[in-house]
C-alpha cells in the first residue's frame, strides 16, 4: 500500500511538473511573439529586409545635422526648424523662426508644418541628452515628410556658440 501511495504521489508530482513546463513554454512563446512584433514596429517591417534586398532604414548619422552646417542652413533659410520642447520652454527662447511642435502634441500641431512633404525640416530639442528631436524626426518621416533631419546638440548647443534666440 505504501509503495502505491508513493507511486501515486510521484505521478501527481510528474503531472504537476509537466503542466508547469507547459505553462512556461506557452508564456515564453507569447513573450517571443510580442518581442517580434515590437521589433517589427520599432524597426519597420522592411528594416529587416523582409520585402527588399536592401534596408530602407537610414543610419542615424545620415539623419543628423550639426555645426557649422546647421547654422549655414538657418542663415540661408533652407529649412524649417521644428522645436520639440514644450510651449512654455519655446516661449522662453528658441531658434529664430522655428515652429513649435512638442513631440507629445504632434497631431494637434501638425498643421503648423508645411503641407509640402519635400520641405527640409530640422528637429531639435533642449540638448544632446534629449531624445525628442530624434523621436519627432521619425514621427514626421512616418507622416510622409521625406527630408527630415535632427540637430542633436539642440538649443544648448546653439546658445553655446552665441547664435541668436527669439522669444515670444
Amino acid at each position: 500500500m505504501q509503495s502505491f501511495l508513493k507511486q501515486s504521489h510521484s505521478n501527481k508530482h510528474n503531472r504537476t511538473e509537466g503542466k508547469a513546463l507547459q505553462q512556461i513554454f506557452k508564456e515564453s512563446l507569447i513573450v517571443c511573439v510580442w518581442i517580434g512584433f515590437g521589433a517589427l514596429t520599432f524597426c519597420g517591417v522592411d528594416g529587416f529586409g523582409l520585402f527588399s534586398s536592401t534596408s530602407q532604414v537610414p543610419s542615424i548619422a545620415s539623419r543628423q545635422v550639426d555645426f557649422p552646417e546647421v547654422h549655414q542652413i538657418w542663415k540661408q533659410k533652407e529649412a524649417v526648424f521644428v522645436d520639440t520642447r514644450s510651449a512654455a520652454n519655446f516661449k522662453r527662447g528658441h531658434i529664430p523662426s522655428a515652429v513649435n511642435v512638442p513631440v507629445n502634441r504632434v497631431k494637434q500641431n501638425l498643421s503648423l508644418l508645411p503641407t509640402d512633404k519635400e520641405v527640409f525640416l530640422i528637429t531639435y530639442c533642449g540638448g544632446i541628452e534629449c531624445p525628442n528631436a530624434y523621436q519627432l524626426m521619425n514621427v514626421l518621416l512616418g507622416h510622409g515628410y521625406r527630408n527630415v533631419k535632427f540637430f542633436p546638440r539642440g538649443l544648448r548647443g546653439w546658445q553655446a556658440l552665441g547664435y541668436p534666440l527669439e522669444t515670444k
